[in-house]
C-alpha cells in the first residue's frame, strides 16, 4: 500500500515538472508585512591564524555597483575593539536594498595597509537585511 501511495506522489511530481523558465516574481507589497522589532546588523569577525581577534585601524564597506562607502559615517574607533567584529550592513539600509541583492566589499586596514578584502552578497526583504553569501569569519595569515 505504501509503495502505491509513494508511486502516486512521485508520478504527480514528475508530471508537474516543467522545463519552462519560472516567471520573475512580482515585487512584494511591504505595506502588509508583519515584522519583528529586532534591528539586524550583519557582522564579520576578523582573526589571525591562531583564532585571536584582529583590531583594524580602519575599514570600509563598498557597494560594488555604486562605489559608495557604506561605512563612511562610521569611525573605526566605534568598532576598534578587542573582539575584532565589524558591521557589514544593518537594517538602516533595508529600504535601499529591499527586494534586491547587492555585492559589498569589506576592506580592512592596519597602519594604512590593506590587510582584508572580502566580498559579501547581501539582500533585504520587507523587514530585515540578510547575508546571502560571504564568510562571516575572516582569517588573516
Amino acid at each position: 500500500m505504501f509503495a502505491k501511495i509513494t508511486l502516486a506522489f512521485l508520478s504527480f511530481f514528475l508530471m508537474t515538472c516543467s522545463d519552462k523558465a519560472e516567471p520573475e516574481p512580482e515585487p512584494i507589497d511591504c505595506s502588509t508585512a508583519i515584522c519583528t522589532l529586532n534591528f539586524v546588523t550583519i557582522t564579520v569577525s576578523v582573526e589571525d591564524a591562531t583564532g585571536d581577534a584582529v583590531s583594524l585601524d580602519n575599514f570600509e564597506i563598498i557597494d560594488t555597483a555604486t562605489g559608495e562607502n557604506l561605512a563612511e559615517s562610521t569611525t573605526a574607533e566605534e568598532y576598534h575593539n578587542d573582539q575584532g567584529i565589524y558591521p557589514i550592513i544593518s537594517d538602516a539600509y533595508r529600504t535601499k536594498y529591499q527586494n534586491k541583492t547587492a555585492t559589498l566589499l569589506f576592506n580592512g586596514f592596519i597602519d594604512d595597509e590593506q590587510v582584508v578584502s572580502e566580498e559579501f552578497e547581501i539582500g533585504a526583504d520587507c523587514c530585515h537585511v540578510s547575508l546571502i553569501a560571504g564568510n562571516r569569519t575572516i582569517v588573516l595569515d
